[in-house]
């Protein structure tokens, strides 16, 4: 199964370092590109995570605020695909 989660918009995207060489700043450019945010994973793994934290993917989103979360689709999709 692989899910869009949520997309990072490139004004929220930031260099963690800039560069230095001999001493030198090296200035980078602005991102002109979203960071989308998808999972990966089969059923045994969906499983699992559901049986470790139901609210794992809200406490991601917590974990990544810039980002733009789809959670309520993504947490009804997850719910659903984890009947059998």
């Amino acid at each position: 199964m692989c899910k869009f989660l949520g997309t990072i918009p490139s004004n929220q995207l930031h260099y963690e370092k800039v560069p230095f060489w001999n001493n030198i700043q090296i200035p980078l450019s602005k991102h002109t590109w979203e960071l989308k945010i998808i999972a990966i994973w089969n059923t045994k793994g969906r499983v699992c995570l559901n049986a470790h934290n139901k609210d794992w993917l809200k406490e991601l989103a917590k974990e990544i605020p810039e980002a733009k979360w789809e959670i309520q689709n993504i947490h009804q999709s997850l719910s659903n695909n984890l009947r059998f």
